[in-house]
């Protein structure tokens, strides 16, 4: 039966019943595959699954999220529309929750957030809907504490999650609270499992919001014409050291972590420009200038090449060239980093199981984000938006992830 017909014949209480674990299941299967940790972590739903029982507003997540999913995937309007209606329920319950003494802090509430993030990777209700979301749920972490976080699906809420919640503080250029002593040692002390690769560089990561937000602070200085000359070129110097530390620190990762890979390094495969849609990138040959089809890389396995992707990406963060202020990295160094976020991106797409594509939105925005306008490098980035919204019907995507994309806030 499809899941049109299914749709149908909803009007019976048990059919009704039946058809939405089929949705919910389809959507576990896509968002939390199993053995996910050779993937560096997945989205904690399925440990959260049995969590409906005893929470309403969860089961009315569980059912929206489901049948927006379901509705995209099928070109079914009418189950969107149906995921809409309880999307609308959850969010007043959620409000209601969040508001009650200690709501804020139950784990049922950051499921919830979760849900209704990748309710809204689909729906996208507004340019900043993804981005109040993670903030939310970035703030329920903080009220929580890390002791929160040390078993079950409490801490795969935070660990399995911890790349989403990094990246939403680097869009949001603050200092966080995922930068203290708690929250980088507690979740794996004891019995847990060590960290891995790309753990280790989220180690690094969460330094780097503060560091944005000094930026702009130096920025807003100079527009305001406020300060001494002495104070600027202070701080000015403080900040070069800064950004200098932190891509030594990055570079210390990859030499530790990366290079010594124990399942080995990439490798490069030219592209036999394949006739499946998947764009073709092309880049500057360095020697003579002319465009070439640039060389895929392979990688022994996903988290090898997550955790390379958002390597190359958090570099050109730290030594964005929008500012100018500070620039670690010469142009040359910037626009090869984002040439190999590129030249992986077929390995990874190809390879990188269900919806958990959601996890180089960052890493692709960062690429997008280093070509200048007109490049045909960013051309192919956008192509690449297009083809991944196309072909999973994932709206964030079409919309070339903007959610993720970090800027200067000062204008």
């Amino acid at each position: 039966m499809s899941l049109s017909h299914q749709k149908a014949v909803l009007n019976d209480p048990v059919i009704a019943s039946a058809v939405m674990e089929v949705f919910v299941d389809r959507l576990i299967r896509n968002f939390s595959p199993d053995d996910h940790r050779k993937y560096g972590g997945t989205i904690a739903l399925r440990e959260a699954l049995e969590m409906r029982m005893i929470s309403p507003m969860l089961c009315n997540a569980f059912e929206a999220t489901a049948l927006t999913f379901a509705g995209r995937c099928e070109h079914n309007r009418s189950i969107e529309r149906a995921g809409d209606v309880k999307y609308g329920r959850t969010l007043r319950q959620l409000q209601t929750a969040v508001h009650e003494a200690g709501g804020n802090q139950s784990t049922d509430v950051l499921v919830v957030v979760l849900l209704s993030t990748i309710t809204e990777a689909f729906k996208q209700s507004s340019k900043e809907s993804i981005f109040n979301h993670q903030l939310g749920g970035l703030e329920i972490l903080r009220t929580r504490t890390a002791y929160r976080h040390r078993y079950g699906i409490e801490r795969s809420l935070f660990v399995d999650l911890r790349l989403y919640w990094v990246t939403a503080a680097l869009v949001r250029r603050k200092p966080t609270f995922l930068a203290s002593k708690e929250w980088l040692t507690v979740p794996w002390a004891g019995d847990a499992p060590a960290k891995d690769i790309l753990h280790h560089l989220l180690d690094v990561a969460v330094d780097i919001p503060g560091y944005l937000f000094r930026i702009d602070e130096f920025a807003a200085m100079l527009r305001r014409e406020t300060g001494c000359t002495y104070e600027l070129t202070g701080m000015h110097s403080s900040l070069s050291q800064q950004a200098t530390e932190l891509q030594t620190r990055l570079d210390i990762w990859k030499t530790i972590y990366a290079d010594t890979y124990p399942q080995g390094t990439a490798w490069e495969v030219p592209d036999n420009e394949s006739t499946d849609g998947f764009p073709v990138f092309r880049c500057r040959n360095p020697s003579t200038m002319h465009l070439t089809v640039g060389k895929i890389l392979y990688y022994p396995d996903i988290l090898l090449a997550t955790s390379m992707c958002f390597y190359w990406a958090l570099s050109l963060v730290v030594s964005a060239s929008d500012t100018g202020f500070v620039s670690v990295l010469g142009p040359h160094q910037r626009y090869t980093f984002a040439c190999d976020i590129c030249r992986s991106m077929k390995y990874y797409i190809n390879s990188i199981p269900g919806y958990l594509i959601s996890r180089i939105m960052f890493v692709l925005r960062a690429a997008f984000d280093a070509f200048a306008p007109e490049m045909v490098e960013k051309e192919y980035v956008a192509e690449l938006f297009e083809y991944i919204g196309r072909k999973l019907e994932f709206t964030v995507f079409s919309n070339k992830c903007a959610s993720s994309a970090v800027r200067s806030e000062v204008t």
